[in-house]
């Protein structure tokens, strides 16, 4: 019996599926979840329900030390060494203290090592604190056997590091599309009966799905709307999500009393009625998986930087459309294309967008590369 254990921040309810499909690759794998739980609210929205594969959760406790934020979760290194698993993938969190004894154990006790790495950096952190943040970073990435990445972008970040190009698998981070295509008409459906009930057929409708946090940006995305209602009448604007900037983000929707602009809150179940209601999805600030949903809809993508993943999603004219970072102009302008872009080449970006999703980034090529590298590993030992 060869024993993994994946390591995770929080059970994030879009990877049940992913995790389910990794538990029953092979009856000789005792595979099992462990991850961190929170009590408070930080735009994040954490699965706490019952698994159909092994799962253990930890309480999460955070500490803020000048801009780094320090993670730990209790108990948790006890539990890895009790299981004493032979494969650990941990995700590539160089900051959770935790992780960093995991690793170390796992190192010491020559268990093979995967670090599952987004790439993607908050920015919080500069001059010497920065030079001192990367050493952290490479010292954790060094005692990793293998590389599993998020994105193209996350494996050139890794290779940058001096690390072995057969060290990394980019496993393009995606969705589960089966349920999607099993329930594909009862989504239409339900789309349908959003358009007629928010009165979107004769509009071109802007949706915002993720947390409503600082470095996300909606309000950037409000501010340019507000500009555009200026000039077109037939735009409306969603937002879903919730977060610590809720309150923020209610007051300046309810301040302008235009209906053309909506907060609805928090939804989790058949959230993709609303992705495929919409026609186009703005990520303003940080983000990755709505991305996803809204391409496999067929919707095009609004983004400048988010997790890394939108260089591989999101071509700008071909699959989407892209903006400079922060830059508000920059995003009027990338949502003033989608507006006047013609109807042909919608339809053309619209099948681009849906196919690389279809085809590449989705759990079951997720599935595929971690097998493989699971296999590659075992076959060395």
């Amino acid at each position: 019996m060869v024993k993994i254990v994946l390591i995770s921040p929080i059970l994030q309810h879009y990877r049940l599926t992913f995790y389910q499909k990794l538990s029953i690759l092979d009856p000789e794998y005792d595979f099992r979840v462990f991850y961190g739980y929170k009590l408070g609210e930080d735009g994040r929205p954490s699965y706490r329900g019952k698994t159909q594969f092994k799962s253990k959760g930890f309480r999460t406790y955070k500490f803020k030390i000048f801009p780094f934020l320090l993670v730990y979760n209790r108990g948790m290194y006890k539990a890895v060494k009790d299981f004493d698993p032979d494969i650990v993938i941990i995700q590539g969190i160089a900051g959770d203290i935790t992780y960093r004894r995991i690793i170390s154990w796992a190192r010491r006790k020559r268990k093979k090592v995967f670090v599952w790495a987004c790439g993607w950096e908050p920015g919080r952190a500069k001059g010497l604190m920065l030079k001192f943040k990367n050493m952290l970073v490479k010292s954790f990435f060094h005692k990793a056997d293998y590389f599993l990445t998020y994105s193209s972008k996350a494996s050139k970040y890794i290779a940058d590091m001096g690390f072995a190009e057969k060290m990394i698998e980019t496993c393009y981070n995606g969705i589960e599309t089966d349920t999607l295509e099993d329930k594909k008409e009862y989504y239409l459906f339900k789309a349908q009966k959003i358009r007629k009930e928010y009165e979107m057929n004769d509009f071109i409708t802007f949706l915002y799905v993720g947390g409503l946090i600082k470095e996300k940006r909606p309000d950037l995305l409000i501010d340019a709307f507000l500009l555009l209602r200026k000039k077109y009448n037939d735009i409306k604007l969603f937002i879903i999500g919730d977060g610590p900037l809720r309150n923020e983000i209610v007051e300046k929707i309810g301040k302008v009393e235009d209906s053309n602009i909506r907060y609805l809150g928090r939804i989790i179940n058949d959230v993709d009625a609303y992705f495929a209601a919409s026609d186009c999805l703005v990520l303003p600030g940080v983000g990755g998986l709505a991305l996803n949903q809204a391409m496999f809809w067929g919707k095009l993508c609004i983004v400048s930087e988010a997790d890394g993943t939108e260089e591989d999603l999101v071509i700008d004219g071909v699959s989407g459309y892209r903006f400079k970072k922060n830059d508000l102009n920059s995003l009027i302008d990338a949502m003033e294309r989608r507006i006047k872009e013609n109807p042909q080449k919608l339809q053309k970006m619209s099948e681009v967008a849906r196919d690389i999703i279809v085809k590449r980034s989705n759990v079951n090529n997720m599935v595929r590369h971690f097998s493989n590298a699971i296999e590659k590993m075992l076959s060395v030992q």
